[in-house]
């Protein structure tokens, strides 16, 4: 599936060159609303899958409360949301693409999952750090300087360097680092020459959601193939339909602001990431 994948990259950094930023936006805007929003459509589904005596009700309270939560802590201090949220992506992104690769279980394994995704986000962040900085500052009114972003990635990077180091040592981490080492090589030109918004939008629908909605459906149907999609949609597309009919309340209530829009937004996403998060981690662990 890799080298499909590394195709389709090669083929949406072909697109940066040919379209301008606009319109790589309003690309990157349409696969997120789509392969985006609906691979974390089917969470209650997945739910009463592994719990399969709990009604709905019951797979949507713990659900709620995790949002509320969030929410809660969104009126104490955005800029600990909006941190604690990339944070908690970057986990869920090493998740997705490290789970295969590990022989078994070890403690350390959850710091290699937060150092690659971090890694990652922050390759994203530094190639455009001006745009970044900008909606740090309309999120948390915090101007987030260059340097500290460049001293995550560096951070980052070191970390995943020693997670590998040691997990490769203790025999749990089985990775072609050459493989690796180039996809990342990929990743930071896409990265430097893609708009931010469809850079991102190349790693997270890629390398993130359609790996993440086989996995789903392998789970709910015991097999990924094509065919199953149009059943895993017939589960999820009523909660697909309520997040993008939300989003799209909260632009229109909000046009005039597109400032606190994007803040809205960011939060409404974070409050939605972290409960699919610990529903796709326990799923991995079973």
């Amino acid at each position: 599936m890799k080298n499909w994948l590394l195709l389709t990259t090669f083929f949406g950094l072909w697109l940066s060159t040919q379209l301008s930023s606009g319109l790589q936006d309003y690309l990157a805007y349409s696969f997120i609303l789509t392969f985006g929003v609906l691979h974390g459509a089917n969470d209650i589904v997945l739910i009463r899958k592994q719990y399969q005596n709990l009604n709905t009700t019951g797979a949507i309270i713990p659900y709620i409360l995790v949002i509320s939560s969030v929410t809660l802590l969104f009126f104490f201090s955005k800029a600990l949301v909006l941190a604690v949220f990339i944070v908690i992506s970057g986990y869920h992104f090493g998740e997705q693409h490290l789970k295969e690769m590990l022989t078994n279980s070890h403690w350390f394994h959850k710091f290699l999952f937060t150092f690659y995704g971090l890694t990652i986000l922050f390759m994203i962040f530094y190639a455009n750090i001006v745009e970044v900085q900008q909606i740090i500052y309309d999120v948390t009114g915090y101007l987030f300087l260059s340097d500290y972003i460049k001293m995550g990635l560096y951070i980052n990077l070191i970390g995943l360097s020693i997670s590998v180091a040691l997990l490769k040592f203790k025999k749990v981490l089985r990775i072609n680092l050459v493989k690796e080492l180039f996809m990342f090589f990929v990743f930071y030109i896409v990265f430097n020459v893609a708009s931010l918004l469809w850079a991102f939008s190349i790693y997270f629908i890629l390398w993130h959601s359609i790996p993440s909605l086989k996995d789903q459906m392998e789970v709910l149907y015991g097999s990924s193939k094509p065919s199953y999609l149009m059943d895993y949609v017939k589960t999820s597309w009523i909660y697909w339909a309520v997040s993008i009919l939300g989003l799209l309340i909260l632009y229109l209530l909000l046009q005039n602001h597109l400032d606190y829009f994007i803040s809205v937004v960011l939060y409404v996403l974070a409050a939605v990431t972290f409960p699919h998060v610990i529903v796709m981690s326990k799923l991995e662990g079973k």
